[in-house]
Formats: C-alpha cells, sequence, structure tokens
C-alpha cells in the first residue's frame, strides 16, 4: 500500500473518530437541554439517572468530550447531579481502561499492520510478553529523549493532566486515554482508579461544596 493512500486512511479514519464523538456528545446535550430539561419537573430523579446513564456509556467511548457533557447534566439539574456525574465518571473510564487491558495484543498489532505501520506493529508484538517493568524500559528506549521518558515515569500525573485538559478530545478524550492506558499495561488498575478518582473530583467537589457555580 503506498505511503500517501496509508497516511490517507488513518487520516480519514482519526476526522471519523473525532465527528463521531463530537455528534453522540452533541446529540446527548441536545437531548438533554430539550426532552430532559421539558421533563424533568415530573419525572426529575428517574430523567436524571437516564441523563447520567447516558454520559457514562458516552464517556467510555474514546474521542467523545465528556467535559461538556457533564456540564450540560449540571446545567439542567443543578449540584444534586454531581455526585452522580463523579461516579459515572470513575466508573467509566475504569471501565476503558479494563476493557484496554483485556484487549489482545496481537489484535493491536494486527491494527497496525493494517495501516502499514510495520515499526509500531514490531514494537507492540515486542511487548506482549514482557511486565510492566521491562515494558516501561523499552517505551523509554525507543521514545524520543526528555519529554516522553519524563511522562512515562510519572504516568499518573500525566494522565491526571491529560483527562483535565481543555480539547482532550482530540487525543482520545477520556475514554481514549484510559484504553491507551489499559492497552499499554503501565498502569496497575487501583493506581489507575486512584489516579482518575483524582483527577475527575474538582469540580463536583467544589459544586458540592458551594452549591453551584457562584
Amino acid at each position: 500500500m503506498p505511503r500517501w493512500l496509508r497516511i490517507t486512511i488513518l487520516a480519514l479514519f482519526y476526522g471519523g473518530l473525532l465527528a463521531a464523538g463530537h455528534w453522540g456528545s452533541g446529540w446527548l446535550i441536545d437531548f438533554i437541554g430539550v426532552d430532559l430539561g421539558a421533563g424533568a419537573q415530573s419525572h426529575g430523579f428517574h430523567v436524571m439517572l437516564a441523563g447520567v446513564a447516558f454520559y457514562a456509556v458516552l464517556m467510555a467511548i474514546p474521542f467523545v468530550p465528556g467535559m461538556e457533557i457533564s456540564l450540560a447534566l449540571l446545567a439542567v439539574f443543578g449540584p444534586k447531579v454531581a455526585v452522580a456525574i463523579y461516579a459515572a465518571t470513575v466508573a467509566a473510564l475504569a471501565l476503558s481502561c479494563l476493557i484496554g487491558r483485556l484487549l489482545p495484543i496481537r489484535l493491536i498489532a494486527a491494527f497496525f499492520g493494517s495501516l502499514g505501520l510495520q515499526r509500531a506493529k514490531d514494537l507492540v508484538l515486542s511487548l506482549q510478553h514482557l511486565s510492566a517493568e521491562q515494558r516501561l524500559a523499552v517505551l523509554s528506549e525507543h521514545a524520543p529523549k526528555r519529554v516522553i521518558p519524563l511522562l512515562l515515569k510519572h504516568r499518573y500525573i500525566a494522565i491526571m493532566v491529560a483527562l483535565n485538559t481543555p480539547g482532550n478530545a482530540i487525543i482520545g478524550g477520556g475514554g481514549g486515554i484510559a484504553l491507551l492506558a489499559g492497552i499499554s499495561g503501565l498502569f496497575t488498575l487501583p493506581r489507575f482508579l486512584a489516579a482518575v478518582s483524582l483527577a475527575a473530583l474538582p469540580v463536583p467537589l467544589i459544586i458540592m461544596l458551594t452549591g453551584g457555580w457562584s
């Protein structure tokens, strides 16, 4: 396959993921703002649960901008939904990470191979039977100097920053970041869960303590 064709396919695939993520988040925001908002008075609790459930599903999917959805939920239901959003966020990201850990390495390598990315395929296959410490050493060795090894060393802090970076849908959104963390094999589930719990805490905590944005 010619190089230009591989790049074109990869760009279209990436663009399609971004478009799908923004469409899904936009649909839920519209649904919350119109349909859920209109019914919130008479069926508030059940409507709120439905909105949070939709949010959790979309949050676990790569390239979905979860922050915008959570803000829409807060705008409709107010501070009372903050705890539910927090729990849904942590659960969704933990699920994405777990799915990443369960994905077969050969399936990921085959994906890279189908795009003609032979070096990436070989690197992924070389990590297949290594421990987390050995994978970290190999990735640090192959990574560009300075920044990437530093991020790998402080990977739990790096993932907390990435999850709270505005516009992170471009790099996969919360679901994509968590999925890659699981695929990498560099994160233990308990420590990842602790990092995610801290990363997702500030906004809900402020809202719960202040009773709103002001």
